[in-house]
């Protein structure tokens, strides 16, 4: 049987309070990445008001998914999804209406507006070329479409990866038969207990 000298048996519950320690900081960080924060989606929206109701609109970012997909390490793909819940239809219009996103809070030193594209067909043929007729359909801008009451349209904008270095402030649609004013479309943001 081992001998141990009074030394030796002081060290031993320094020693498992020291492991315990770490263990309960292991399952701590543990704990916390399992709280869904990890990869949880950013929602941005806006509301317009219109005849008798509003026009929705709202984007979705998965965090982590949003930092690693990119459309040939060339473009950010964004969805804007639209929901009419007015009486009067929304006019799209591909030559006239614009997407921008500012980056950085307005402001400050970092700050940038940085264009979307609508038709990716003219800025990358090439690839466009490469995609089946359906995907092309689903992608294209759908000009000159009216959005009517009830009825809900997804718009996908195609933003240089190079120019988009972190997550959106605000996305700007400027929907030239609304108003030349851009729809601001922000992220939502949590009340906060008083």
């Amino acid at each position: 049987m081992p001998r141990y000298t009074r030394n030796a048996i002081r060290r031993v519950p320094r020693a498992l309070v020291a492991l315990a320690i770490c263990a309960a900081a292991g399952l701590a960080v543990h704990l916390r990445a399992a709280d869904g924060s990890k990869g949880k989606l950013l929602v941005y929206d806006a509301k317009v008001a219109a005849e008798q109701g509003d026009w929705y609109f709202k984007v979705e970012l998965e965090p982590i998914l949003f930092r690693l997909v990119s459309v040939q390490n060339k473009y950010k793909v964004i969805r804007v999804n639209i929901l009419n819940r007015s009486k009067k239809p929304l006019q799209l219009s591909l030559q006239d209406d614009r997407f921008q996103i500012r980056v950085g809070p307005p402001g400050s030193p970092n700050a940038k507006v940085v264009n979307a594209v609508f038709d990716i067909s003219r800025t990358d043929p090439e690839w466009w070329k490469s995609l089946d007729p359906a995907l092309q359909r689903a992608l294209a801008y759908p000009d000159q479409a009216a959005i009517r009451t009830s009825e809900e349209e997804n718009v996908f904008v195609f933003v240089p990866t190079a120019d988009l270095p972190s997550f959106p402030e605000q996305l700007l649609f400027m929907i030239k038969s609304y108003s030349a004013t851009p729809i601001v479309i922000q992220q939502q943001r949590l009340a906060s207990a008083a």
